[in-house]
């Protein structure tokens, strides 16, 4: 089943991406594309899960986030030295 949810998963991510593309090529902005998309993905999760699950999923996302730019942040640095030594 689980393989089953991954397969549904990535195809509706290639048909959603396929989605913002084709309106971004139409000329619409693509700020406003991906934060319409995020905004009705969000009010679905809402009205499937509750406001407060979401609002804790959010915050993980959220601190997830923050530690991969940390980790690029340290990154780019420990290049940035390498390459002035």
């Amino acid at each position: 089943m689980s393989n089953d949810i991954s397969e549904i998963r990535e195809q509706l991510s290639d048909q959603w991406q396929k989605v913002a593309i084709d309106l971004i090529r139409k000329g619409l902005p693509a700020d406003t594309v991906f934060e319409t998309l995020l905004t009705v993905g969000l009010a679905g999760q809402v009205e499937l899960h509750g406001k407060h699950f979401m609002a804790g999923k959010l915050v993980a996302i959220a601190e997830q986030l923050s530690e991969q730019v940390r980790r690029e942040k340290e990154a780019l640095e420990e290049a940035s030295m390498a390459t002035k030594n």
